[in-house]
């Protein structure tokens, strides 16, 4: 049999021993969040607590009180209220029999539910807008003069031809004028 002092921290008593050592747990990051904390100046405070509440590190009621004891050194410090978010409750304190709520009922997210023709209709006509994207590059590299990965072999090809074509024009005209200088 278990001990009810097991059950005992930071002045709360919790049904299960489970709770209890989470409470032992959340009180010693408590004590080091308060460690790292201090002397740090507003802001930094304020981006360690909504860390905290985005990271959902305290569970219990003993990191709840540390959370509004940070809040509190906040607004003491002179933080806005504005920026102080609240301390998120993902618990129901009240239970009706006749109302039996789950938790995926109190804590839901707020969706935006299009329809799924329009979504498909949407889909359908930018895959043939970049269908027809693509195909125009094509035709642009096939007819560009301009070397690229589909015309680049017979555009050297033409340009050796070509430079190779004015060589020889220009060897015969250098031969011309030497046999004309020879015979005179």
């Amino acid at each position: 049999m278990e001990e009810k002092t097991d059950l005992y921290v930071d002045g709360y008593r919790f049904v299960s021993i489970e709770d209890a050592k989470q409470a032992q747990k959340e009180q010693k990051e408590a004590s080091y969040f308060e460690s790292k904390l201090r002397g740090k100046e507003v802001q930094n405070i304020l981006a360690a607590y909504d860390n905290i509440l985005d990271e959902k590190v305290f569970k219990t009621p003993v990191g709840w009180e540390y959370l509004k004891r940070l809040q509190d050194k906040i607004r003491e410090m002179g933080m806005e209220e504005d920026y102080i978010r609240p301390i998120p409750m993902y618990t129901s304190y009240v239970h009706n029999e006749s109302e039996q709520i789950t938790v995926r009922q109190r804590v839901q997210t707020v969706q935006k539910r299009e329809d799924d023709s329009r979504k498909l209709k949407l889909s359908i006509f930018f895959n043939i807008l970049l269908v027809i994207m693509v195909a125009a590059m094509f035709m642009i590299a096939v007819s560009s003069e301009n070397p690229n990965v589909l015309n680049y072999e017979t555009t050297i090809l033409n340009k050796y031809a070509s430079w190779e074509q004015e060589l020889t024009e220009r060897e015969n005209k250098v031969r011309e004028k030497e046999a004309e200088l020879f015979t005179d």
